[in-house]
């Protein structure tokens, strides 16, 4: 049988290794979804006796625990449509394959096998397929096997339905045409959209040139209410915009050139706040209060925030 009990280090190796075969569609999505959902944080709850005080300690806020979601998580990857049937790929294989098989090795089967039965290039199911393993691994076989939401059919029925996976990176890498009233506002002024949830097209809020995320997002008047306690002004959640709080964590799905770059003060913070430790200055995971946007992006928004880095549980 799989071992599912792989420790951290050996799904950082597996994860890059994977990358060059995941499609080009769901590879920034891929490396978001585990920074969103970080196996030191599932181990730490799997050996807590006090779950409940462990999650003050963290101050986490909003829906953190994988389990509650683990047919919805993962729903900004295209392959999230293929969830079903990565879900019993993953199954057969739990219950017939080797325990000493590399863990790479293993995603690549899974994929394969779905791609196989729905006639799909492999490397649309690679991404989804690892997002699996590694969601078996924090929830165990008995929640794994049950439904917790919505799945990928859903999708399918949505803002991405009927279009290919060229046609979103192409509509990703769009920038906004400015018209003749942009010309006259001057580059200072040229307005942007950022999108937030790829299945509505309604899901986006204007940024004008170089605004921070966060306050373009509150300039969004429509209602959007809170999750949980976390608080909103527009889609993104934000409490204090000076990186105190770490409630506006993003993930940078599309766009992540037309951001500003990452100053020491995001950096520290978010190494804190155990989001990301990266000297990247343009890294796929933001604080969206310290940055700003020269052009249109595609975001996704966590389901929670915390302060886990401080409890040394930061990473994936």
């Amino acid at each position: 049988m799989i071992r599912v009990t792989h420790d951290r280090a050996e799904w950082a190796r597996t994860r890059e290794a994977l990358l060059p075969s995941i499609h080009e569609i769901d590879r920034s999505a891929t490396r978001i979804w585990f920074h969103f959902f970080p196996l030191l944080l599932a181990d730490a709850f799997a050996r807590s006796e006090k779950p409940a005080q462990l999650a003050r300690e963290l101050r986490l806020d909003g829906s953190y625990r994988l389990a509650d979601q683990i047919d919805t998580s993962h729903w900004f990857l295209y392959g999230h449509r293929y969830w079903p049937q990565v879900k019993a790929a993953i199954i057969t294989r739990v219950n017939v394959a080797s325990s000493d098989q590399d863990l790479s090795t293993v995603v690549r089967d899974i994929a394969r096998d779905v791609a196989s039965a729905l006639s799909v290039d492999e490397s649309l199911a690679a991404g989804i397929a690892a997002v699996g393993l590694m969601t078996l691994q924090q929830v165990g076989m008995s929640a794994f096997r049950t439904i917790s939401g919505g799945s990928g059919e859903a999708q399918v029925q949505t803002g991405l339905a009927g279009r290919s996976p060229a046609q979103i990176l192409a509509a990703r890498k769009k920038d906004d045409r400015q018209g003749f009233m942009g010309l006259l506002r001057g580059a200072e002024q040229r307005r942007y959209t950022v999108r937030f949830d790829e299945r509505g097209d309604d899901a986006r809020f204007t940024a004008i040139n170089s605004q921070h995320l966060t306050t373009a997002s509150a300039n969004d008047p429509r209602d959007y209410p809170p999750a949980a306690r976390r608080c909103h002004e527009g889609p993104i959640p934000v409490e204090c915009r000076t990186a105190s709080c770490g409630t506006c964590w993003i993930g940078v799905l599309a766009g992540a050139d037309k951001l500003s770059d990452v100053e020491k003060q995001e950096a520290r913070r978010m190494k804190e706040f155990g989001y990301l430790d990266s000297a990247e200055a343009k890294p796929l995971i933001r604080l969206a209060c310290q940055t700003m946007a020269s052009g249109n992006v595609t975001i996704v928004i966590p389901s929670w925030n915390g302060f886990i880095g401080k409890a040394g549980l930061g990473g994936m």
